[in-house]
């Protein structure tokens, strides 16, 4: 029943919102379905993500993620993307609340990922270095004009980094760190899905103090109507 309703509202294109990312805010969808609602989607649990698929009438909006740390596998991760991928999207724009490393950051600023450290798959310990830089040139990537851009590094979680692994990326030439987005960048890399991928920075590591998560999603809030503006979604 499900796959039915959405074969009504086949679009080319999607997002993926991070924690407190918002867009179309107010405006009522075409269909609203729960992520539970659907067979085998994996349903997260943390603040800041809605946990729902809304279907406007040229783009399928996600309203959360879910997370390796909080239990699901890298296979669980890359579901959602896989499934856009089955149902006709061509263009996805991800997005993230990641911490600053690059010291010109400051809080509620945008980055668009060019490049990327994978410290996330089970298959690469943590305190084992990746191969350097995984260009996501190599993923179609659609660059917004002016916009600053940077390498992010995706970590495991839940912890916060510490200031040793901060100064490690940092060398690498790392420029914001989260704790998502690589799998569906890998798995729209593999289903030939054109990419635009945005970090809100909502932390500044040395800048600033931490915030808790709670203080993540208030920045990301605050940053999504420039997002929003950049993007072209209204």
């Amino acid at each position: 029943m499900i796959l039915e309703k959405l074969k009504k509202h086949q679009v080319k294109k999607a997002i993926i919102l991070g924690s407190g990312v918002s867009v179309l805010e107010g405006k009522n969808p075409v269909l609203s379905l729960s992520y539970s609602s659907i067979p085998n989607w994996p349903v997260g649990k943390v603040k800041g993500h809605k946990g729902c698929l809304d279907i406007y009438e040229d783009i399928w909006v996600l309203r959360g993620r879910a997370h390796l740390y909080e239990g699901f596998s890298w296979a669980q991760a890359c579901f959602p993307t896989q499934f856009l991928a089955d149902h006709g999207i061509e263009e996805l724009i991800i997005t993230n609340a990641a911490g600053g490393i690059n010291p010109d950051f400051n809080i509620g600023d945008l980055m668009q990922i060019t490049g990327y450290l994978n410290f996330m798959k089970p298959a690469q310990p943590r305190g084992n270095l990746p191969a350097l830089l995984e260009p996501i040139t190599k993923i179609k990537t659609q660059l917004i004009p002016k916009l600053a851009s940077g390498v992010y590094v995706g970590v495991h979680g839940p912890n916060y980094e510490t200031d040793a692994e901060v100064r490690i990326f940092r060398d690498l030439g790392a420029d914001a760190v989260g704790m998502s987005t690589i799998p569906e960048l890998e798995t729209a890399s593999q289903n030939n899905i054109a990419v635009t991928a945005v970090s809100i920075i909502t932390n500044v590591y040395g800048k600033t103090e931490d915030l808790g998560h709670e203080g993540v999603v208030k920045a990301a809030q605050q940053a999504s109507r420039k997002l929003t503006d950049i993007l072209g979604i209204s």
